[in-house]
């Protein structure tokens, strides 16, 4: 093969792994199309919140205006917009308000880089649910790697979560190894040329396993109602993460919900499914405190 031909076929081979990578890697691969999801509807609020560190946290906010609280954390890469179709959800957005927030690094949080930091971001949405004190319960949903966020959220704070709803979470260290599209998507000639926030969530997605295993003795702390769904197809996040909560929140008042036929997008695919889950979900975090 002559060296330019055979260039051509690297620059080739490349892209094609590239696009490899984005389609396997991205937990928000294909969101909802926002110029069509809330139209004819009153579109979401802006919230911003100062964080100590001088960052701020931005989030979206519709449904019940004094009613319970719902905050939905996306994955990685991802944006609150993941979860406008559950946001719509006529039941769901008559009993609470709903609060979809970009983490940071992400979206409108962006400012100041990316924070991988299980203990950073739940320190940050800590103070975004503080902001919000007036709703309760609070019910936490978070999807992907918005999942562990999610848990990390209810173990430091557990006075601000009276309800977790775990979706596809990437939860299990002993999963969390690199895929062989990971692997390839981090050499440096597909690295180069993958797009920023594929990069971005990589980086972000590295040190997840060490943050894991910090977490794994702590599961046993959360003591409030807790529901993990997953997809039994999920090419993403191995199914078997709904088993390791299962084993290790031995103290929660747990239900697992397994979705034959459903991989990981979840709240753009079965969003009806899913608000249904954070209606018994809010149900249970009413009851025990007889509201």
């Amino acid at each position: 093969m002559k060296p330019r031909a055979r260039r051509r076929w690297w620059i080739a081979s490349a892209l094609a792994l590239a696009a490899l990578v984005a389609a396997g890697s991205c937990s928000s691969f294909g969101p909802p199309d926002m110029s069509r999801v809330f139209d004819g509807q009153t579109p979401p609020q802006e919230l911003r919140v100062s964080l100590d560190a001088g960052r701020e946290l931005r989030a979206w906010a519709t449904g019940l205006e004094h009613g319970p609280l719902v905050l939905l954390i996306h994955g990685s890469p991802g944006r609150w917009n993941d979860f406008a179709y559950v946001m719509t959800d006529e039941r769901l957005a008559a009993r609470a308000k709903l609060v979809s927030v970009d983490r940071l690094g992400w979206g409108g949080s962006s400012a100041g880089g990316l924070e991988p930091s299980m203990r950073e971001q739940a320190r940050a949405l800590a103070q975004l649910l503080r902001s919000l004190a007036e709703h309760r319960p609070a019910v936490v949903v978070g999807h992907s790697l918005g999942g562990p966020v999610a848990a990390q959220l209810a173990m430091d704070a557990p006075e601000l979560v009276d309800a977790l709803v775990l979706v596809a979470p990437s939860v299990d260290p002993e999963l969390e190894t690199p895929t062989w599209f990971q692997q390839i998507g981090r050499t440096r000639l597909v690295r180069a040329i993958l797009p920023d926030v594929l990069r971005l969530a990589d980086d972000e997605i590295r040190p997840l396993r060490a943050d894991l295993e910090q977490m794994a003795p702590r599961w046993r702390e959360l003591r409030l109602p807790l529901f993990v769904q997953q997809g039994f197809d999920d090419a993403l996040v191995p199914a078997a993460n709904a088993d390791f909560v299962e084993r290790v929140a031995t103290n929660a008042a747990l239900v697992v919900e397994r979705l034959p036929d459903q991989g990981h997008l979840i709240p753009w695919e079965r969003p009806a499914e899913l608000a249904e889950l954070i209606l018994r979900a809010l149900d249970a975090a009413d009851a025990p405190r007889g509201r």
